[in-house]
């Protein structure tokens, strides 16, 4: 019987979406509180953390490995002033976070330094340790394109 398994960041997306499961116990989402550093090691070059206002969303956070996937460090600049091939597939997973308060799985490709990338992506709604969503967790990791 052949066995199919899932490729290392989808692994490691699942990873992260069953911690953030695990976090917000019977709540909508858990609080970015409930997220430490330490629970969040396995990630960290690939997560970004954005703060979610009224003036839009900000980079609080953007990890090293992200810098080719967004033309460089994000981190204090606006989701708004991303250009390039992959900020309009970013924006759109940001939306959809924003109006569903849930969990959104996308992938997407992009040319990334002459290489066709797919980007395998996972956004997590959390709050600041009130009700509603104040911060947007996003995981991406990237893969070769088979052709």
């Amino acid at each position: 019987m052949l066995t199919l398994k899932a490729a290392p960041a989808n692994q490691k997306l699942t990873a992260l979406r069953q911690l953030w499961e695990q976090k917000r116990g019977g709540r909508a989402m858990p609080a970015r509180s409930d997220l430490t550093v330490t629970n969040l090691r396995p990630w960290l070059g690939n997560l970004a953390l954005l703060d979610l206002g009224a003036r839009g969303e900000v980079f609080r956070l953007c990890g090293v490995n992200l810098f080719s996937r967004f033309g460089g460090d994000q981190t204090g600049q606006h989701v708004a002033s991303l250009r390039g091939e992959g900020a309009q597939p970013f924006r759109n997973c940001v939306a959809r976070v924003r109006q569903t308060g849930a969990p959104v799985n996308q992938s997407h490709m992009q040319i990334t330094h002459g290489e066709q990338m797919t980007f395998e992506e996972l956004a997590l709604p959390l709050t600041d340790g009130g009700a509603e969503m104040k911060i947007v967790l996003f995981a991406s990791y990237p893969s070769p394109t088979q052709a």
